[in-house]
């Protein structure tokens, strides 16, 4: 692989190689661009911070925006992030161009569930606040509320086909059905409404792309229901 090259295949589209362009390294095709982490002059080795994506990436760019991605993490860094049309299609159900996680951590959640993990997002919070109308959308609005939010626990999140799997010191289960009435789409996360509860579960400390897959695959889930 040339020294140019960064990755021979983009994490995000996987359609061109990720190359050096003067200052940074991009993708041609989904415009994804790389620029290596410096302080006062010195490379930070092998961390990256994420300086822009394309225009079909308006949901998914405040996201990423910022971002510092190390070297060994850039694989998985796609799994996440997705076109505004990708995501309304998993919003009505269609999951084919879903890249799901193939990582250790989801490969031991399916062994013991018998469950395909199709979205999983690191270090959230979980808490349990106002409670939600009913209805709802994927697409980032806002922060989530601040204040009026009862802490449960943190962990990794996984969506299944059928549940919230939230393994904690709680293990934690919500499944996807038509008790689930509300969805709310933060920049910091999102918030689920169940039917007879007078609170929502929030899952918070997310990116916003992050938030907008969560948000979109729980949407088609539980519109497959209806």
């Amino acid at each position: 692989m040339s020294s140019d090259t960064l990755l021979p295949t983009c994490p995000v589209c996987t359609q061109e190689a990720l190359v050096w362009r003067g200052k940074n390294y991009q993708c041609s095709h989904c415009g994804l661009t790389l620029k290596p982490k410096t302080f006062l002059g010195f490379k930070f080795k092998d961390q990256y911070i994420v300086q822009s994506i394309g225009q079909d990436y308006d949901i998914a760019r405040s996201g990423v925006a910022g971002q510092v991605v190390p070297l060994s993490e850039l694989d998985n860094f796609g799994e996440s992030v997705y076109t505004d049309q990708q995501l309304a299609v998993f919003a009505q159900g269609n999951f084919n161009d879903l890249r799901m996680p193939s990582n250790t951590l989801a490969q031991i959640l399916l062994e013991q569930l018998s469950e395909t993990v199709y979205v999983q997002t690191h270090n959230m919070r979980r808490a349990h606040g106002p409670a939600l109308e009913a209805g709802g959308n994927y697409i980032p609005k806002g922060l989530a509320p601040s204040g009026d939010l009862n802490w449960q626990d943190v962990g990794n999140l996984f969506l299944t086909n059928s549940r919230l799997v939230f393994p904690s010191n709680k293990f934690s289960f919500i499944r996807m059905d038509r008790k689930l009435i509300g969805l709310k789409t933060f920049e910091n996360g999102f918030a689920i409404q169940r039917k007879g509860e007078d609170f929502a579960t929030y899952f918070l400390d997310s990116r916003a792309h992050q938030a907008a897959l969560n948000g979109a695959y729980i949407q088609g889930r539980v519109l497959a229901l209806r």
